[in-house]
């Protein structure tokens, strides 16, 4: 008699190849991003800081370094004045979900994760092909030691990594 797996409901999204046999290992929402608070002086700081550069562009005489220091700063209050979306992250047999985009593992090169709390607390994916580039995915209380066990099985681990400089920045700066 032929043995028949159960079927387990992934509801994972975009469908793709094999959608049918990937069956859910591991699933837990994130923010799409670390919301830094800001307060009065923080805004204060930022004005003067921006006020100097714009003031630098004028005086050196370009008019479009200016136009570029003030569009980046309406840009960057725009979509930072939010409160960031609670997305699903979910690991499967396949590859992994955030959100609706689909990652499969043979289109990952390499993870680590960087778990150093209560700052700090990031899963996080370099990715091959035409993108490429590194994912970060907040674990939030994801025990970080069940999600590594999971992809060293299909992924290679860059063990030691620590957060990028990029990253300590924008946090200090609170960005």
């Amino acid at each position: 008699m032929a043995e028949t797996k159960p079927e387990i409901e992934t509801d994972v999204g975009e469908s793709h190849p094999g959608a049918e046999q990937n069956r859910l290992l591991l699933e837990w929402q994130a923010p799409e991003f670390i919301h830094h608070a800001k307060g009065r002086n923080w805004y204060l700081v930022s004005g003067i800081v921006m006020l100097i550069l714009v003031a630098y562009a004028l005086y050196t005489g370009s008019a479009t370094m200016a136009i570029v220091f003030i569009v980046l700063a309406g840009v960057y209050i725009l979509t930072h004045n939010q409160e960031p979306k609670m997305i699903s992250v979910k690991v499967t047999e396949l590859g992994i979900y955030v959100g609706k985009q689909y990652q499969p593992y043979n289109m990952i090169n390499a993870f680590w994760v960087v778990y150093n709390p209560p700052f700090v607390r990031t899963l996080n994916l370099r990715l091959a092909g035409k993108r490429g580039g590194r994912l970060t995915i907040q674990l939030n209380d994801q025990n970080p030691v069940e999600v590594r066990k999971l992809l060293a099985k299909e992924i290679p681990e860059i063990e030691g990594q620590q957060e990028p400089l990029t990253d300590v920045l924008i946090r200090l700066m609170r960005l």
